[in-house]
């Protein structure tokens, strides 16, 4: 009788201890695969550096559907957002590379928080406007919900008749008169992807980055982008989805570079 309840208890402690509680969370430090229910553990990365993008127009605050003049054309916007990614930091330690590199920026919304960079100095930093050619290839369904490349992200920029994201999109009104003397009322459509328009951007700039938290601000003018254009009744000075307009496109891209500065 005794040797029954000592394997009776002997099994109880083996079922026991396989009912590990730990961290079961795969995005924290300490995650732990072995464990089957959370025991509240889970450490996290401090969330602490955030960017600030000012969205302009030219020297004046963006603003939506306001009039504003590019190459002597008035010129108004309804939609103006784009891709960034591949977030990379130079400091004393080397390179470091953000988790999740990827942000989503639209006109007239300032702060994104893109996550931990360790506490240290750094003196360059980089990113690109656009998309990898890896991850402009991935489904974006395969992509985190909270994802900025993620097919549930409602603004997500996707062509679904050709795989790949779309980097940046402008539109808008514009006055098309012969003398630039009319109204900002026909349509501009720019809608800018594929691997070869990717835009490579890297800035000098001393970052203290603390535990506490670390801003780094910069411009954007989005009517720095269509410098170069003149557009006219003639539809194909004022439209393009990349492949159907390449010289339009690339006339955008060629400009993007420039639209950026850090304070």
């Amino acid at each position: 009788m005794n040797k029954y309840l000592i394997l009776f208890f002997l099994s109880g402690f083996v079922l026991s201890s396989c009912n590990k509680d730990g961290c079961i969370d795969p995005t924290a430090l300490n995650y732990d695969p072995n464990a089957e229910a959370e025991d509240g553990s889970c450490v996290y990365l401090t969330q602490n550096l955030n960017f600030q993008f000012n969205s302009k127009l030219g020297t004046a605050d963006f603003a939506f559907d306001t009039e504003a003049l590019v190459n002597g054309r008035k010129v108004k916007f309804t939609r103006a957002q784009m891709y960034l990614s591949g977030f990379t930091f130079n400091g004393n330690s080397g390179e470091y590379a953000l988790t999740n590199p990827y942000l989503l920026l639209k006109a007239g919304i300032s702060d994104y928080n893109l996550g931990y960079l360790p506490v240290g100095d750094y003196s360059t930093f980089s990113f690109s406007a656009g998309v990898d050619s890896v991850s402009n290839h991935t489904d974006p369904a395969s992509f985190a919900s909270s994802s900025a490349l993620s097919a549930n992200n409602p603004d997500h920029m996707h062509w679904g008749w050709d795989p790949g994201y779309i980097f940046f999109v402008l539109e808008g009104m514009v006055d098309t008169t012969a003398n630039m003397d009319g109204t900002a009322n026909a349509p501009f459509i720019f809608h800018v992807g594929t691997d070869a328009l990717r835009v490579d951007m890297a800035f000098a700039k001393q970052i203290n980055s603390l535990a506490d938290g670390t801003n780094i601000e910069m411009d954007v003018d989005w009517l720095k982008l269509l410098d170069g254009t003149n557009m006219t009744g003639d539809v194909a000075t004022r439209s393009t989805h990349t492949t159907n307009n390449f010289s339009l496109a690339a006339l955008m891209v060629s400009n993007v570079d420039g639209a950026f500065s850090v304070h």
